[in-house]
């Protein structure tokens, strides 16, 4: 419990509450918003309560409070992890402490770059490099690229989303990968020797026994990458794939972790059933430990709905992307999961109580989840679930109007359309490009929908994601779709009160409304009144979580 009310004064607060969409003070009370309106409104008010003592801060009277950001998509383990790597990237990344990573256009200045690592690091220590875009660059990468790199040293490089990885022949010798062994993910050339590439988390897991402490993400790693949700506005991020290689010891390094009352961010963390049903021996098992988890939820750390998983990524063209294929020519990809067990685990969940979210982008993974949600509620009906599909690049309105008629939300990966919407029209072909994400069907039919930045799929800039889905611009400035272009204040609504309902807080978030949490988004700028070409640029002075200032770095 505080000690005194504070008052704080700003230029303008858009608080996301209908009821009183603005004003220029707000009262703030044990962490929780006690009421918003002018400052002598709240300063009279407030003398006549028994909340005294009180202060007027006027630290943002000159600027623009909202509530703040929910990013209800995205990986704060999987940002530390890829934080350890070496950046040889083709678009800017931010670095934690302010600025942004160099930028290599082409693959031969990756290779460049990789070179110079391999001199600087120690012998024999892995060379770990991320957030390659095949795409931009040009080019896979080879087995022979990497030995011509090191042949002493395991090397593996991640591409951009996350869901293609290529490592050299010292690594595959290590993990017992060859010609007589070709497991499950593992990518091969024409003579059937393994070509360097790994597909998916199916073809990464086969190289993890060699490198133990790649996926050993400390309290510590995740501390150095939470500057970069301050500095965008978020107060409240989900981890998307929560335990993917150790539930028990994903859960203990966020336990311990906010155990720190420094930490400024609220976590929500979604369970990830695909590989835990089958390293736990039972989906039962899991959602036993799901519950367990559950009931040592905190105010800052708490367990969200389950995470499954039914295609790949279309970028990076490991998904079943259904008829006709890819317009590339790029072979058809593979169910991550079947629509058979997805929709078992699906209904199980349900069953259980436990609302769920599924990655899934082509139409044949959409429809498959919805499906999956209409045999659960057939078999018990469940009010107010809140299900959720993400991603989505490719949902028709037939799907959209059946989620809504299912209350299941959508989180539209709309960032995509700026870093690859280009790359997406000669993957996809012109009408499914045009028509990825469509947010204009969502709002028109009212369904349930957000967007999200998903880093390692894009960098954590949701300013940049809230600009894409207004203006639908890709790199060379084609808009994608102008028909599905949306207004700011639809952009800003989805990444807060939208992005709190379907992660079931809007009772305690989403809004600076009485009784909340005094958890705030502080901008430089108001967004309804600057060029929605600047929204990208947004300049965000930081947050206010539980009530304290917060500024970003």
């Amino acid at each position: 419990m505080t000690a005194k009310t504070t008052i704080f004064n700003a230029k303008k607060i858009i608080t996301m509450h209908q009821e009183n969409p603005t004003a220029t003070a707000v009262a703030v009370r044990d962490g929780r918003i006690l009421g918003t309106g002018t400052p002598e409104d709240m300063v009279r008010w407030v003398k006549n309560s028994p909340y005294t003592p009180f202060e007027v801060d006027t630290t943002f009277q000159d600027k623009i409070l909202m509530p703040g950001l929910v990013d209800a998509h995205t990986h704060i383990e999987m940002q530390a992890l890829i934080y350890s790597g070496h950046f040889v990237a083709q678009i800017p990344w931010p670095k934690p402490d302010g600025g942004f990573h160099p930028v290599y256009p082409t693959k031969q200045a990756v290779l460049n770059r990789l070179k110079e690592l391999d001199r600087e690091l120690p012998p024999g220590e892995l060379l770990y490099g991320v957030a390659y875009d095949e795409n931009k660059a040009g080019d896979f990468i080879h087995v022979k690229d990497l030995d011509e790199i090191s042949t002493e040293r395991p090397i593996l490089i991640s591409n951009l989303v996350f869901h293609r990885f290529w490592v050299n022949s010292y690594l595959l010798k290590k993990s017992g990968i060859g010609p007589s062994n070709i497991p499950e993910g593992v990518e091969t050339d024409e003579n059937g020797q393994p070509n360097g590439t790994l597909l998916e988390g199916k073809g990464l897991i086969n190289v993890l026994p060699v490198l133990p402490d790649l996926v050993n993400v400390t309290p510590e790693m995740i501390k150095r990458i939470l500057p970069l949700f301050t500095a965008a506005g978020n107060t409240t991020a989900t981890e998307l794939v929560y335990g993917a290689f150790d539930l028990d010891g994903t859960h203990n390094v966020f336990k311990e972790l906010y155990s720190d009352p420094e930490i400024k961010l609220r976590s929500i963390c979604l369970p990830y059933a695909n590989t835990n049903k089958e390293m736990l021996g039972s989906m039962e098992a899991f959602i036993a430990k799901v519950k367990d988890f559950t009931a040592q939820n905190s105010d800052r750390h708490r367990i969200g709905p389950v995470k499954l998983y039914a295609d790949g990524s279309i970028i990076s063209r490991t998904a079943y992307i259904g008829w006709p294929g890819y317009w590339d020519g790029s072979p058809q990809g593979h169910w991550q999961c079947e629509p058979e067990p997805l929709k078992e685990m699906l209904v199980a969940c349900h069953e259980a109580g436990l609302s769920t979210v599924t990655h899934a982008n082509s139409r044949p993974a959409i429809q498959a989840m919805l499906d999956g949600v209409l045999e659960a509620q057939n078999k018990r009906y469940r009010p107010d679930m809140r299900h959720r599909v993400d991603h989505c690049y490719n949902m028709t309105e037939a799907q959209l109007r059946l989620a809504k008629d299912l209350g299941v939300g959508v989180q539209f990966f709309t960032p995509q359309i700026y870093y690859y919407g280009d790359a997406h029209l000669k993957i996809q072909g012109p009408d499914r490009a045009q028509n990825i994400t469509p947010t204009g069907t969502a709002k028109r039919i009212g369904t349930s929908w957000g967007f999200h930045n998903d880093p390692p799929g894009t960098p954590q800039l949701p300013w940049i994601g809230a600009w894409a889905t207004v203006q639908r611009k890709t790199e060379s400035g084609l808009v994608l779709g102008p028909e599905q272009r949306v207004t700011v204040d639809d952009a800003l609504r989805a990444l807060t009160i939208e992005h709190a309902y379907q992660l079931h807080m809007d009772r305690e978030i989403g809004s600076i409304e009485f009784g909340k949490k005094a958890d705030f988004c502080v901008l430089e700028a108001n967004p309804y009144e600057i060029d929605p070409d600047e929204l990208k640029d947004m300049p965000v002075w930081g947050t206010v979580f539980g009530g304290v200032p917060n500024p970003a770095r």
